[in-house]
C-alpha cells in the first residue's frame, strides 16, 4: 500500500522515518529506501540526488507516528537541561561565534521517581528563559519537582511560567554539579585530602545538619577565599534545599538527560549547519526521541501511518509549501 499520488509504499516511509531516528541523513536515508523502491523492478534505476523527498515526509508523517507515544501533561518529576550549538566564522577578524539554536531537553518520572523516560525536546533560536518559559507552557500541568543544573534561563524560565514561589520551591539543583563546584574551589584554596572542611563536604548536600557542620568549618576560616565565595553564591540556597531534601522524590541529579543530549549532540555535530528549518528538526527530535525510547518500529509506523491514510482518503492532510518554515 502507498499514500494516495506517492511512488513509495507506506512501510518503505515508515523504514526511513526509523533510520532518520537512529541517526542517519536525509540524503542517506533516502538512498536506502530508493535501493528497497527499486528493487525487483524492471525500469530505469533512479538515483538520488538528495535527501529532499525524505525530509517533506517528516511533516506529513512524524505527528502520526509519535502520536501514540506523545505526553500530554508535565510529569510528577521535571528533570531539564539544554545543549546549545554555534558556528564559527573565520572570515571575520576577530572571528565571530554565532549561536545557531539550543536544544530543550525534559526527562521524565513519577511520583516515586520511578519509569523514567525522556519526555520532551524542542530546537529554539536561543535557550534564554523566555524559550524555557515557552517549552514549559507546552504541556499543561506541574511537577511536584523540577532537578536542574544552576542555569539561569532554566531557573528564569520556571518563575516566568509558573511563577516565583515555583522557581524557589520546586527547583532542586543537580547535586552532581554542585558537588563538583565544590571541590573544584575547595582544589583552588589548596586543601589536602583530610582537611576537615573535606571530609565534612562529604554528605553535605544530603542533609541539613551536615551542610551546616560544613559552612560552619569553611566560614570560620577566611583565608578559604574560593570556598567562602562558592558558599556567598550558594549557602542560602542549599540551606532551603537540604533541609527539604527529605520530602521530594528520590532523584537529585540532571544526569538522567545530560546522556541523551550527549548522544543527540555526537550524531547531529558534523551536519549541524545544514539544519535551518526548525519545525522541520523539530521532527527530527521527536524520531530521535522514539528512537532512544526503543519504540521506533517499522511495523508499528506503517500501522500508524496506514490508519491515518485510511481514514483522510490516502492523503497527508497538508499542502506541499506547509512543510516549510520560517528559518532559524
Amino acid at each position: 500500500q502507498a499514500p494516495a499520488e506517492f511512488e513509495y509504499l507506506v512501510k518503505e516511509i515508515a523504514s526511513a522515518l526509523v533510520d532518520l531516528g537512529r541517526g542517519a541523513t536525509y540524503t542517506d536515508a533516502a538512498k536506502r529506501v530508493r535501493a528497497q523502491a527499486n528493487y525487483g523492478k524492471t525500469g530505469k534505476y533512479r538515483e538520488v540526488i538528495n535527501g529532499q523527498t525524505v525530509a517533506e515526509w517528516m511533516a506529513d508523517f512524524v505527528p502520526v507516528v509519535s502520536r501514540r507515544w506523545r505526553p500530554t501533561e508535565w510529569p510528577a518529576v521535571l528533570v531539564l537541561d539544554s545543549i546549545s550549538f554555534r558556528w564559527t566564522d573565520h572570515s571575520t577578524t576577530p572571528k565571530s561565534n554565532l549561536m545557531l539554536y539550543s536544544i530543550l531537553a525534559a526527562y521524565g518520572y513519577d511520583k516515586d521517581g520511578k519509569n523514567g523516560r525522556l519526555w520532551k525536546m524542542e530546537a529554539t533560536p536561543s535557550g534564554d528563559a523566555a524559550s524555557w518559559a515557552a517549552f514549559l507552557g507546552s504541556l499543561p500541568g506541574k511537577p511536584e519537582s523540577i532537578v536542574c543544573d544552576q542555569d539561569k534561563a532554566i531557573s528564569g524560565g520556571i518563575e516566568k511560567h509558573w511563577g516565583q514561589w515555583a522557581a524557589v520551591n520546586l527547583v532542586h539543583h543537580c547535586e552532581y554539579h554542585l558537588s563538583a563546584r565544590g571541590t573544584s574551589r575547595m582544589n583552588s584554596d589548596k586543601l589536602d585530602r583530610e582537611d576537615p572542611a573535606r571530609q565534612l563536604f562529604h554528605g553535605a548536600l544530603k542533609s541539613r545538619e551536615r551542610w551546616d557542620a560544613f559552612e560552619a568549618e569553611v566560614r570560620g576560616r577566611p583565608e578559604l577565599l574560593n570556598s567562602n565565595n562558592w558558599l556567598d553564591l550558594n549557602a542560602i540556597k542549599l540551606r532551603v534545599q537540604t533541609f527539604t531534601r527529605k520530602n521530594i522524590p528520590p532523584v537529585y541529579s540532571n544526569s538522567a538527560v545530560e546522556q541523551p543530549l550527549r548522544d543527540f549532540r555526537s550524531t547531529l555535530e558534523s551536519r549541524v549547519y545544514s539544519f535551518r528549518n526548525r519545525a522541520r528538526l523539530n521532527n527530527l527530535l521527536e524520531l530521535m526521541r522514539l528512537a532512544y525510547q526503543k519504540v521506533d518500529r517499522v511495523a508499528g509506523y506503517s500501522t500508524d501511518i496506514r490508519s491515518y491514510l485510511e481514514a483522510h482518503n490516502g492523503r497527508p492532510m497538508r499542502s506541499y509549501r506547509e512543510a516549510y518554515d520560517p528559518q532559524f
